[in-house]
């Protein structure tokens, strides 16, 4: 006798059912699961298991990391949890934020740019490995001036606000400590905190006495952090390929361990994709090349997605694995961008991942830092994309570099 329709059904039912079951039992018990259909993702569940945890520290002991090197990124990894706190509980204004719900009294009141800026430092010059570091706040760092820059009020007053910090701030890492310089953007964005954007710190590490005359092709090693929804801090080193992203876990309060950053995904491409990011769009009033290449992109249907904060709007790209961010100098104007503290960075970690970079004439790695205050233009993003900007945009011959 034929069976009937609704026994067909039931049998039907529990085959489902114990299919689904028998896939459950595959995959992690928690934690993030692998997403298949994306190729680019690579190493998601290495944060799972606790045996299977891959650190920031380990990470950098497997890629063979130099112990000087492996200190000075755990020590940047560090202050930007440091940083990240204090971005969680900024109090704010229309204006800017400050640090004022914090157990650190001497650091109350103060800017959270500047706060930042401070963690960072202290964090660096803590290793003893670091002879120079520069930020964009005191971009001259612990470089003797003599002969190269002659400080201007402006630098001079930055100062004089850092000193509010703690009683005395030492101008100066003593030279003789080591080899390694590091660049440091402590809180790119920290205008768009009131608003709850996210935003970034970003570093570079050499292995040089001084900034002046490094190039993005000898960088040691080269980050971002991003706080926003997750707080990631994505590296990438000289002799690795591919970007590491890492994601701040919280402690773990009943075992008693602390915070720390654990390996969440790989990226190892950066290819063609219909997304823009375009900075300094103000620019297309005078630029009829850039002009003519946001009108590119609108015509030929490019998904816009640009928030304002750098750092995010270029990791977008590494992470998507798809895209070009933009920013040209106005005709007679100074370019937007800091070479040593914002461009070499994100240029490194975007060809890490096959992606480009330019100026408008050649890769930024290729680009001497021949002032600590140097400005550039700045594309990042696929070959193609990044062709496109330098033969519609071009090199910025009639910019001012110098503000």
């Amino acid at each position: 006798a034929e069976p009937e329709p609704w026994c067909l059904m039931m049998l039907f039912a529990i085959a489902s059912s114990l299919c689904a079951a028998a896939s459950a039992s595959l995959l992690p018990s928690s934690g993030p699961r692998l997403r298949s259909l994306s190729p680019r993702v690579r190493a998601a569940p290495l944060m799972q298991a606790a045996g299977a945890e891959l650190t920031l520290e380990r990470w950098l002991s497997d890629c063979g990391a130099s112990e000087s090197l492996s200190e000075v990124v755990l020590a940047l990894g560090g202050a930007c949890m440091d940083v990240a706190e204090r971005v969680r509980t900024a109090s704010c204004d229309s204006y800017s934020c400050f640090n004022e719900h914090h157990s650190d009294e001497r650091m109350s009141g103060v800017a959270i740019d500047l706060v930042a800026e401070q963690l960072m430092v202290d964090a660096l010059r803590g290793t003893g490995c670091v002879a120079a570091v520069s930020t964009p706040l005191d971009p001259l760092g612990c470089l003797d001036p003599a002969g190269q820059y002659s400080e201007d009020v402006d630098l001079v007053q930055q100062r004089q606000r850092r000193e509010r910090l703690s009683g005395s701030v030492p101008a100066a890492v003593p030279a003789d400590l080591g080899v390694l310089s590091a660049s440091v953007d402590p809180l790119h964005g920290s205008s768009i905190i009131d608003t709850n954007f996210a935003v970034g710190s970003l570093f570079g590490v050499w292995r040089a006495p001084s900034l002046l005359n490094v190039t993005g092709e000898s960088l040691l090693a080269a980050g971002a952090c991003i706080y926003g929804p997750r707080t990631t801090l994505a590296v990438a080193l000289a002799g690795s390929g591919g970007v590491a992203e890492f994601l701040l876990v919280p402690g773990d309060r009943a075992g008693g361990g602390g915070a720390r950053w654990l390996l969440a995904n790989r990226y190892t491409s950066l290819g063609e994709g219909a997304l823009f990011a375009p900075g300094n769009l103000r620019a297309v009033t005078e630029h009829p090349g850039y002009a003519s290449l946001i009108a590119y992109w609108h015509e030929n249907r490019y998904q816009l997605r640009y928030t304002g904060g750098m750092v995010s709007d270029v990791m977008q790209l590494i992470v998507k694995g798809k895209g070009v961010f933009s920013m040209p100098a106005a005709p007679g104007r100074p370019p937007p961008a800091r070479l040593l503290h914002e461009a070499l960075p994100l240029a490194f970690l975007a060809e890490k991942c096959g992606g480009a970079s330019s100026d408008g004439r050649s890769s930024l790695l290729r680009v001497p830092v021949e002032r600590l205050d140097q400005r550039t233009q700045l594309a990042v993003g696929s070959a193609k994309e990044v062709a496109r900007f330098d033969e519609m945009v071009g090199p910025a011959a009639l910019a001012v570099e110098t503000e």
